[in-house]
């Protein structure tokens, strides 16, 4: 899967099950691969596939040991997150546990993966990453220019933060009943995952690991200033933390000091709850559709689920009550 033609709104999803192991590098979007089954055996892989406009996510699980090996594309910054239990021996040494690897060298990677594989790689595109990290006044250098082949998550508390997201991410899309229950933007996939990545990357560098609690507390007014004047266009992770100029973890954090939720959750309740008090007073005629459109929700699955969940009736009880 290529990212390329997809859905403006929704990430196209696939899984593939196969027992050829060029089958499933096949798969693998942007990676010039030469992977080598090592044990004898009736192999089961799978691969699920989450690809937006920029990004790709592709959870892994391979039944035998491998050695893999290849080159990954020059316009793509790929990592690899293992799960916790799984054990692989990097270009020589034995690691075991969670950790990133960045699969990007120029030399390519070699990797052995042992029986029961389980992990997670993400490409990004390095035009959509820079560009990012450029709103975020972080140096390119730190983010394409790192000599660590690795690093590792449980030594790094907000990288481990990133990967425990990731993780719930593929997560929600096994755990659908069909791609088409997959109930996730595409604007979360191509911004706040690069926002979140590069956040985690550069925290331990660029701050303090207790950042003052005035700094968070005028970092909180100023993000709830700016969802209140935007909370009608669903501003993205990336545009709150331009705004107030903290990093995504610094705001979550003060969010969930101070109120209890974090910042998405909080421009999400706004925005319904000012779809709410719409509803309750539209003139005859009017159209559960139009009231949410007026506030960013398009997908009205989605809007219903998430309005009912919140007020425990469905917009259309809503409209009926108006005075």
């Amino acid at each position: 899967m290529s990212i390329k033609n997809l859905h403006p709104v929704k990430p196209a999803t696939a899984t593939a099950i196969v027992n050829d192991i060029d089958e499933f590098t096949d798969n693998m979007a942007g990676w010039d691969n030469d992977w080598r089954q090592l044990e004898a055996g009736h192999p089961q892989n799978r691969i699920d596939t989450i690809a937006g406009q920029h990004t790709i996510i592709q959870q892994l699980n391979l039944s035998h040991s491998i050695h893999q090996q290849g080159k990954t594309s020059n316009e793509l910054m790929v990592l690899g997150f293992p799960s916790t239990q799984t054990r692989l021996n990097w270009e020589g040494r034995e690691f075991v546990g969670p950790a990133m690897y960045n699969f990007s060298g120029a030399n390519g990677y070699d990797v052995v993966s042992r029986p029961g594989f389980c992990g997670v790689t993400l490409s990004f595109s390095r035009v959509n990453l820079s560009h990012i990290a450029k709103q975020l006044k972080l140096p390119a250098t730190q983010v394409f220019d790192s000599n660590l082949p690795h690093l590792l998550s449980g030594q790094n508390y907000a990288l481990g933060e990133f990967r425990q997201y990731l993780y719930g991410l593929c997560d929600s899309l096994s755990n659908a009943r069909t791609p088409e229950n997959y109930h996730f933007a595409r604007g979360e996939l191509d911004k706040e995952l690069p926002v979140r990545f590069l956040t985690a990357l550069a925290e331990p560098r660029l701050t303090s690991s207790s950042q003052p609690l005035k700094t968070r507390q005028k970092g909180l007014r100023l993000a709830v200033d700016y969802i209140e004047a935007n909370c009608q266009y669903n501003p993205d992770v990336l545009d709150i933390c331009v705004a107030t100029g903290l990093s995504w973890r610094s705001l979550d954090r003060a969010f969930k000091e101070r109120l209890g939720i974090g910042p998405k959750r909080y421009l999400l309740n706004l925005r319904l709850t000012q779809a709410r008090r719409q509803l309750k007073c539209a003139p005859p005629r009017t159209k559960v559709v139009e009231i949410a459109n007026d506030w960013g929700f398009w997908q009205m699955g989605d809007f219903a689920r998430e309005y009912r969940k919140m007020f425990g009736e469905l917009p259309s009880e809503s409209l009926t009550q108006r005075k």
